[in-house]
């Protein structure tokens, strides 16, 4: 078999098809995390017609929270596209047509040492657990804001740095 160069355009192709790729997978990927958000579980009960929504949160641990972008996504920075904390993720319910009825927070006891107490009498107890942030949601279709999802923002770079923040 004859060795043969490939031409530029060839190269070119290629590497346009690398990337092509690549931004694919970066915006699948931004898709799947904001349907496993409660972002996403929202949307998907306003779309079936649901009339309430109730989530329940650590509201110790924080997570990246996928949030939809205004018009002026070009002017955004990363902060404001990718939130963290309950409030961000209140928000960005509130921002799928839901209005907060109720939150509720319960301690979730996940363990307990005790021992004796040394030179007195009695013992003493070390309790672990987390905070469970327990909230409950009206529909409200004033609250719907229009936002352009993050997978369809036309900003490839935007596009492929968000994706890998949210890991």
């Amino acid at each position: 078999m004859p060795f043969t160069r490939k031409s530029a355009d060839e190269k070119e192709a290629r590497a346009a098809e690398k990337e092509a790729a690549k931004e694919a997978k970066a915006r699948e990927k931004l898709r799947a995390a904001f349907f496993a958000s409660p972002a996403g579980e929202a949307r998907r009960a306003y779309e079936s017609g649901a009339k309430v929504f109730q989530y329940e949160a650590d509201v110790k641990s924080t997570k990246a929270v996928v949030r939809g972008l205004s018009k002026a996504v070009a002017k955004e920075t990363l902060a404001s596209r990718l939130s963290r904390g309950p409030v961000a993720t209140l928000n960005a319910v509130a921002d799928e047509g839901w209005e907060l009825v109720t939150g509720s927070f319960v301690f979730v006891e996940s363990g307990q040492v005790s021992r004796n107490r040394a030179l007195a009498t009695g013992q003493q107890v070390a309790i672990s657990g987390t905070v469970i942030g327990y909230y409950l949601f009206k529909r409200n279709e004033a609250n719907k804001v229009q936002l352009t999802d993050p997978w369809d923002v036309t900003d490839d770079e935007a596009v492929e740095e968000l994706a890998e923040a949210i890991d």
